[in-house]
Formats: structure tokens, sequence, C-alpha cells
């Protein structure tokens, strides 16, 4: 008797891991779908961003008032013409440039991690109203449990 095609064959090792990758990244897929629907509908999350611009906002305010005080000051201007220099001459050493390059990748890596907890955060905090779209999720970070 022989089994369909669209069905893996069980006693056939060779297509087994073909549809086990196949199966996990749909589903991996579809986490990435749930995930940022659910970050993008949480009202808690709208609060938040709320919040944190309006307290950028104001940030940005008060710095730019502190730096036009500190404009007006002669020793600050004079403070910023050294600055300057020291700046220039350190931003054509070579290892400043290494220095700067390995900074950016870092701070990239770490964004992506935090991109990657917030979302895994939002995630927990406001499952779906409708349950979930597919079957059982299999956590794919076994120590967050």
């Amino acid at each position: 008797m022989s089994q369909p095609d669209d069905q893996p064959n069980q006693s056939d090792p060779s297509n087994q891991p073909q549809g086990d990758l196949a199966n996990e990244l749909r589903e991996l897929g579809q986490q990435l779908e749930n995930a940022v629907r659910n970050a993008m509908e949480n009202e808690k999350a709208k609060q938040i961003q709320k919040d944190l611009s309006a307290g950028l906002r104001e940030i940005g305010t008060q710095l730019q008032s502190a730096v036009e005080s500190l404009k007006e000051n002669p020793h600050i201007q004079e403070l910023v013409e050294k600055s300057e220099q020291a700046v220039n001459q350190a931003q054509q050493s070579k290892v400043t440039q290494d220095f700067q390059e390995t900074l950016a990748r870092g701070i990239a890596q770490l964004n992506d991690q935090l991109a990657a907890f917030v979302t895994r955060i939002r995630s927990e905090q406001d499952p779906p109203a409708s349950g979930p779209a597919t079957g059982e999720t299999t956590r794919l970070d076994p120590e967050d449990k």
C-alpha cells in the first residue's frame, strides 16, 4: 500500500528532516506574524509608546534649552573648539575607526536582541483572544520556560 505524496514516508528517514524543516519554518513564520500582530495591537504598548514619545520630546526641549545657554558661555566656546580639534585628530586614527566599526556592530546586535526580547515579552503578556492560529507552540529557547 503506498502513502499519499503530501505526507512524508515515516519509514524513509531521508524524507523526515525536510518535512520537519518545512513544518518548523512554516510554524516560525506563523509565530512571527502572531508576535508582530500582537505587539501592534497591544494597548499597553501603544500607551508606553505615547508616554515614551512625550518624555523624549520633553528631554529634547530641555537639552535644547541647556545647549542654548551653554553656547553663550565663552569658556564653553573655547572648550568646544579644543574638543573639535581633538575629535578631528582622533577620527583620523585607524584604531578609532576600528573601534567605531566594532561598536556599531555590537550596537546592531544589541538592537536585534532587544527587539526579539520586546516581541517575546509582549506576546507572553497579552495572548491573542481568539486562541492560537496553529497547534501547540514548540519553544526554541528552552531555558525561558
